[in-house]
């Protein structure tokens, strides 16, 4: 006997010396595949098949029908919804309940392999009754009310309802858990209608700065300094040493060094004398005062003079105007490096805020009237990889700060500028991004993820899920877009459950692709 005879035959077993209508049996399961049982399964009448969904997962199970003292084995998929993938362990339990009692359960303690549970049921008498199948996984809990189903008389012949499976494309529970997959379901969602733009990403105004030379002359610092780092106000960022006048040479800046530490000297010895004469009462206390100025000019004469020897003499790196960081902010720009000759006023660094961008989205002349009304924007994917647009409206942070309806006489748009946290939307300043404006108050409209399309020979479609493993192909006629989600005019019916992520491997499937992962035979 094989050992799925034996299997079979120890649940009967344990079904008829239970006996009492509301114990649970044991069901064997199986650890190969459907295929193994191809022959067997037939023979058998046409299988009852139900897809049905919790909050929290959804079952795809195939069994053949009930019918008295017969045992009937479940293929039971169960997948996660919030990852779309399958369970890998926990217990099943099936109930076969009628008036609101429990008159048989059957329960498997793990599943036969990844996400498929196995159960055996075997009814003891005949008639109609409600068919609950329950999952427990640690803290998933999860209740699938299948209706009611009609346990045949023994030596009936069971009837199978017809199907309302209207999905030709088959692609398998094995194959959906193997690749990326997810599915929603269409239903109303605020759409808020939006106008076409081009947008520039560019630093907040009110929190950038640039640092310009304010002469002539050479940068120095101890090491060059690199985009992206942060800086903290006042932080020196380099040095200029002003450019010397003509006919200056080194004998000269000695002598004018030497000078200015005698000046210097003489004043602070003035400035003592004169303090001793204040306490001895023999001076007023204003030439105490000018003694102080008089020093602190010298002083500045003598840094002055060394700093145009060490220019010269290249003796030192921070001789010079200290350039200093005006704003809190990272620094996004560095147009100079060290030893480098600058003129002045020409922009030595560019620091923005390193939390917040703003965008100018320029919005062509004849969308601009709807600009008044303007909330926010959505953004195209800059690549491929990105995948899904940005939005930037209240939800996300995002804010407008300015809308210029004047139109540019050269490229003969207006202009919306809005702000948004760094952190969700481009932070490259300069570059540029297909956008659009939102205008108007949000609608409740049928629409879908946009991921859910793709482009087939030109038209847009999606991929309906009819059953658990059956899919149908839909023409659709697509409405307004909203960020991530797009309106369905025409092709979809509110409450379907279309194909959000992984249709193109659906598209395959119905073209046979043998690429797309290995199926199972029920």
């Amino acid at each position: 006997m094989s050992i799925s005879t034996k299997t079979v035959a120890l649940g009967i077993l344990a079904a008829f010396l239970l006996g009492g209508t509301a114990a649970y049996a044991g069901g064997g399961h199986d650890h190969g595949s459907h295929a193994e049982h191809g022959d067997a399964q037939a023979e058998e009448p046409q299988a009852l098949v139900f897809t049905h969904y919790t909050e929290s997962t959804e079952l795809f199970v195939e069994f053949p029908p009930l019918v008295v003292n017969q045992p009937s084995r479940f293929a039971a998929h169960v997948t996660r919804l919030q990852d779309f993938r399958p369970l890998t362990s926990g217990i099943m339990e099936v109930e076969l309940r009628r008036d609101g009692k429990l008159h048989a359960g059957f329960r498997v303690r793990e599943p036969a392999r990844t996400g498929i549970f196995t159960p055996v049921v075997t009814a003891k008498s005949a008639g109609r009754y409600q068919l609950l199948v329950r999952v427990r996984d640690g803290e998933l809990q999860a209740t699938h009310d299948l209706g009611e189903v009609t346990v045949a008389g023994a030596g009936e012949t069971p009837v199978v309802p017809a199907s309302n499976d209207s999905g030709d494309i088959r692609y398998l529970k094995e194959q959906q858990w193997q690749n990326p997959f997810a599915t929603t379901v269409a239903e109303p969602h605020p759409m808020r209608p939006s106008v076409p733009g081009f947008a520039t990403v560019v630093a907040p105004a009110d929190g950038s700065a640039s640092v310009r030379a304010p002469s002539d002359g050479y940068f120095s610092a101890a090491e060059p300094l690199r985009t992206g780092k942060t800086i903290a106000r006042d932080t020196v960022l380099g040095y200029l040493v002003p450019r010397l006048g003509e006919g200056a040479d080194i004998g000269n800046l000695l002598v004018e060094v030497e000078r200015a530490r005698s000046r210097l000297e003489l004043a602070e010895r003035d400035l003592e004398r004169m303090q001793s004469l204040l306490e001895q009462g023999a001076v007023p206390e204003r030439r105490v005062l000018e003694a102080s100025q008089a020093r602190d000019v010298a002083r500045v004469e003598m840094k002055t003079a060394q700093s145009r020897l060490q220019q010269r003499s290249g003796s030192a790196t921070q001789a010079g105007i200290a350039l200093r960081a005006p704003v809190d902010g990272e620094l996004i720009a560095v147009n100079v490096r060290p030893g480098a000759f600058v003129r002045a006023d020409n922009v030595l660094f560019t620091l923005a805020d390193s939390t917040r961008r703003w965008i100018d989205v320029q919005v062509p002349e004849k969308f601009a009237g709807a600009l008044m009304n303007a909330s926010g924007a959505w953004l195209e994917p800059q690549s491929p990889d990105q995948g899904q647009p940005v939005v930037l409206d209240a939800n996300s942070g995002a804010r407008v700060v300015n809308i210029n309806s004047l139109i540019d006489s050269h490229t003969r748009t207006a202009t919306v500028t809005l702000e948004y946290p760094a952190a969700i939307g481009p932070r490259l300043i300069g570059s540029r991004i297909p956008a659009h404006v939102f205008q108007g108050d949000a609608t409740p409209l049928l629409a879908v993820p946009r991921s859910a399309l793709i482009d087939d020979g030109g038209q847009p479609v999606l991929y309906v899920q009819t059953s658990g493993e059956s899919f149908a192909r839909r023409t659709v006629t697509l409405g307004i877009q909203d960020g991530l989600w797009v309106e369905i005019r025409q092709g979809v019916a509110p409450g379907e459950r279309v194909v959000s992520e992984g249709a193109y491997f659906v598209k395959l499937a119905a073209a046979g692709g043998d690429e797309i992962g290995h199926g199972h035979a029920h």
